[in-house]
């Protein structure tokens, strides 16, 4: 009789552990894959940690965890009235806020809470405007989903491109290392190579400039010319600095990604040239001149015309 009352005061208990799991929240099935990520993919520290936050931010904005699952819900409908088909959900999700930041991570590594019909351009949609609107956060906590996620192993050279540029919103030491070690790992003259590169460009960093200015000098194929062109023209975007508070490394980052740029000119033609002059234009440096006088020191006499053409737009340049 003791051991009957024993036994059913323990299945007791342990049905009211399990109840009170799932009332509370708790992570029953926090290590389920995401969208885009298995958790078992982050390090155990980092992965334990968010996996304590997502839970902890939970209990304080529930509403906006059901907020985020709705857009998920919705994604084959807000697909279906998009004029472009698995164009990002990413306002979607900004209009959330930034403390829809671990709703999101959860929705990328640890539960997807999305439908499982979803038609291929949806799924694209919600994962790429995940990554996009994590990125616009600029939060720290975001980095160990962003590292995984540009790691060689993730196929869509598109889901690369926007972790690598959220990385560069973030824009920590630690984001640009793993953005750095990004870039190590992918084939020179790749396509993942040039995803990642133009990640870079949403860096606000003289160390991203000189980064993307050393590969520039190394004469790479126009394909890969044009990306670095856009990132330099990004890292040095004149307007973009003025919206950020701390702009120490402000004239030493445009004046080094100017020089690049002009110095690049004579080293292309076409559509890489013209988004090299682009970008001349982006960055605007006042020390641009200067570094349009060097280069005709050395130009050959092909490349004179456009030199002083480049300075013509300069000149009337509409970015201003």
């Amino acid at each position: 009789m003791k051991l009957a009352k024993k036994s059913r005061g323990l299945v007791g208990v342990g049905a009211a552990l399990v109840l009170g799991a799932l009332v509370a929240g708790t992570p029953s099935n926090a290590l389920a894959a995401g969208l885009l990520l298995d958790a078992s993919a982050l390090p155990v520290a980092s992965r334990d940690k968010l996996r304590a936050e997502i839970e902890a931010a939970r209990r304080e904005v529930p509403e906006l965890y059901k907020q985020t699952y709705a857009v998920a819900a919705r994604a084959n409908e807000l697909d279906g009235a998009s004029r472009v088909k698995g164009a990002p959900f990413t306002l979607q999700f900004k209009a959330l806020g930034p403390r829809a930041l671990h709703p999101m991570l959860e929705m990328l590594a640890f539960d997807a809470h999305a439908p499982k019909d979803l038609t291929e351009t949806a799924a694209r949609a919600l994962r790429l405007g995940l990554v996009e609107a994590v990125g616009i956060v600029r939060d720290g906590r975001a980095v160990p989903v962003l590292s995984a996620l540009v790691a060689t192993g993730e196929r869509d050279d598109a889901i690369v491109r926007s972790a690598a540029e959220a990385l560069g919103r973030i824009g920590t030491d630690e984001a640009l290392d793993v953005a750095r070690g990004a870039l190590a790992k992918a084939p020179t003259g790749s396509e993942r190579e040039r995803a990642v590169l133009e990640g870079f460009g949403a860096f606000k960093r003289l160390a991203a400039a000189k980064l993307l200015a050393a590969r520039l000098a190394q004469k790479p194929d126009d394909a890969t010319a044009r990306v670095l062109a856009r990132s330099l023209g990004g890292v040095g975007n004149a307007w973009a600095w003025t919206a950020l508070t701390d702009r120490t490394e402000e004239a030493e980052t445009r004046d080094l990604a100017a020089r690049a740029l002009v110095m690049a000119v004579s080293q292309h033609r076409g559509e890489a040239r013209a988004a090299i002059e682009r970008a001349v234009l982006v960055v605007d440096a006042p020390t641009t001149r200067a570094h349009l006088a060097e280069a005709r020191r050395s130009a050959n006499a092909d490349v004179l015309p456009a030199l002083d053409a480049l300075e013509k737009k300069l000149a009337a340049n509409p970015t201003r």
